[in-house]
Order: structure tokens, then sequence, then C-alpha cells
């Protein structure tokens, strides 16, 4: 019962407001037919559409610093196996001027070179990609560009330790081996 006098009511109130319209519409105007009003329309001007960044300030606060730290570290590795680099190329000069085959392990000690370079050039563009991944609208995408650099970074940075290792060891190998100039012997004589 209830809810047919819920439908009743609603029904009564839709026809009031229709005939209230129908009756505003019928009446004329007390204006003169002879004038015509001309109406300007004038469109708001449009509105530039600013992306903006998805994540909230704790998390961009966060991820910035996570990423200074994970910058930081690489850096400082970075700068760790240049010294040493620098170091085994004075060390490899000296041996070179003493005589001692040192080539195999200059030509290891290039590839420590270049991957440290590497390792350099991703450093010096990270930040500009954290930021970008940080203030983008769609964070997730642009996730793996930092991911990638990053994992890139270390990648140069293992490589480059692996080639400072093995230049040791043929360093090592250089140094033992007696250069051919110093190969005299006196022969032995026997007492028979």
């Amino acid at each position: 019962m209830n809810r047919f006098l819920l439908l009743a009511t609603a029904f009564t109130c839709v026809s009031v407001i229709a005939s209230t319209n129908v009756q505003a519409q019928g009446t004329t105007s007390s204006t003169p037919a002879t004038t015509t009003a001309t109406t300007q329309v004038t469109t708001p001007p449009k509105r530039t559409f600013v992306t903006e960044p998805t994540l909230q300030k704790i998390a961009q606060t966060r991820l910035m610093n996570l990423a200074a730290n994970m910058s930081n570290r690489m850096d400082s590795a970075v700068k760790r196996l240049q010294n040493v680099t620098d170091r085994l190329n004075s060390r490899l000069t000296k041996m070179e001027s003493e005589g001692k085959n040192v080539s195999a392990a200059k030509t290891e000690l290039e590839n420590t070179t270049r991957a440290l370079a590497e390792a350099k050039d991703n450093l010096a563009t990270i930040d500009m990609e954290v930021n970008a991944f940080i203030g983008s609208a769609t964070p997730r995408e642009n996730w793996q560009n930092v991911k990638n650099t990053y994992a890139g970074t270390r990648t140069s940075i293992m490589t480059a330790h692996t080639s400072i290792l093995k230049t040791i060891e043929l360093a090592k190998s250089a140094g033992t081996v007696p250069a051919p100039e110093a190969a005299t012997s006196t022969p032995r004589t026997t007492n028979n």
C-alpha cells in the first residue's frame, strides 16, 4: 500500500510541474511582435589542459630521496673505480718502461675506461629522467626509462669492476715473466 501512495504522489507532482510549464509557454509577452531582440552568444575561453602529477607529495619526496641515494652510491662507485683505473694505468706505464710486455693489460684497461665512461654518461642524465618520472601524469610508463637507466649503469659498473680484476691478473702475469734482455745465463761446467 505504501508503494502505491508513493507512486501516486510522484505522478501527481510530475503532472503539476508539466502543467505549469505548459501554462508558462502559452502566455504571451507584453512586448510588441515587431521588435526582435538579438542576443550575442559568447563562448568561454578554452582551458588549456595541464597534466597533473598523479603521485602524492609524500610519494614524490620518497622517490626523489631514493633516487638521490642510488645515484650518489653509483657515482661514488664510479669515482672509486676511476681512481683504481688511474693508478693501474700509471703502474702499467711504469712496468712498460721497465721493459715488460703489458699490452694485454692495457687493452683490458681500455675496456674499463669505456665502461666507466658509459656509467658516467648514464649518471649525468639520471636526474632529468627521475624528475620526468615523478612529475609525470603517467608514472608507470616513465618508470621503465628510469629503471633501464639504473640497470644499465649497474651493468657498466660491474663490467668495469670485472675488467679491472682482469687487468690486475694480466699485469701480474706480465710482471712474473722475465724480460727477454735479462735472460742471459752462464754455462755450467762439470768436473769429471
